[in-house]
C-alpha cells in the first residue's frame, strides 16, 4: 500500500526531522509532504532544507519562508533588528530563499488539501482567498477557521497554530504541535489514521 505522510512546522529542527522520517520509515512509493515554515528559530534551516530536497519532501510556503523573500527584497540597511535577526538565524539566507521561493502556496493529492495555516470560511474558491489568510490565518468571526470550512471532500491539512496544539477534526488535522518550542514534531498517515511524533531534543525558541 503506497502511504502518504504530512509533517508539521519543522523550523529547522532538523535532528528531530529526521527522526520522525525514520520512525515513520517511508518505502518506495511512499510519498512526504511539509506543511511549510521549515526554516527559522530553531537551529539549522540551510541543512534542514538539505535534508527536505535529499529525501524529496514537498512543502508548502509558510508565513516564515514568505516573510524571507519580503526581506531579501530590502537593502540590508533598511532591515529592521528583528528582520536582521531572522537572517542571521536562516544562515545562508540566499540560498535558503533560492529554493523556498518555489514552495507552492498549496498542494491538492485528490484526497488532501495541504496548505500552512488555512481557509478562508466564506470562499470557495482558493484563487479567491488572499495569500495573507493562507499563510496566517487562525481565527475566523473569533471561531477557528477549520471548525467552520470543509472543502471538496479533502482532508485539510495544516500547521501554523503551536499554541494550539494537535488538531484531530473529521475534516481538518492540525500538525503544529511546536516543537521548535521544545514540545513535540507531528506526523499524520492518512491510509492509517495514525499520528506519529517526537519529542523536541531542547527548547530552541521561546513562545
Amino acid at each position: 500500500m503506497q502511504r502518504t505522510f504530512f509533517i508539521g512546522d519543522v523550523h529547522g529542527c532538523i535532528e528531530e526531522l529526521a527522526e520522525l522520517l525514520e520512525k515513520f520509515s517511508p518505502n518506495n512509493g511512499d510519498k512526504v509532504y511539509q506543511t511549510g515554515d521549515l526554516i527559522n528559530k530553531g537551529p539549522n534551516s540551510p541543512g534542514t532544507l538539505e535534508f527536505v530536497l535529499k529525501h524529496n519532501i514537498q512543502c508548502v510556503m509558510g508565513n516564515h519562508e514568505a516573510k524571507l523573500l519580503q526581506i531579501l527584497k530590502k537593502p540590508l540597511t533598511e532591515c529592521t533588528p528583528k528582520e536582521q535577526r531572522l537572517l542571521e538565524r536562516v544562515q545562508k539566507p540566499e540560498w535558503v530563499a533560492s529554493i523556498v521561493s518555489k514552495f507552492p502556496m498549496w498542494l491538492d493529492t485528490g484526497r488532501e488539501l495541504l496548505l500552512h495555516a488555512g481557509l478562508e470560511p466564506d470562499k470557495d474558491q482558493l484563487e479567491d482567498m488572499s495569500e495573507k489568510s493562507i499563510l496566517t490565518i487562525r481565527l475566523w468571526n473569533e471561531k477557528p477557521w477549520y471548525e467552520q470550512k470543509t472543502w471538496n471532500n479533502r482532508l485539510i491539512i495544516f500547521g501554523h497554530w503551536a499554541m494550539n496544539g494537535l488538531v484531530d477534526f473529521p475534516n481538518a488535522k492540525g500538525l503544529d504541535t511546536g516543537c521548535v518550542y521544545g514540545k513535540v514534531l507531528t506526523g499524520y498517515c492518512p491510509e492509517e489514521n495514525k499520528f506519529y511524533q517526537v519529542a523536541a531534543k531542547k527548547v530552541y525558541s521561546q513562545i
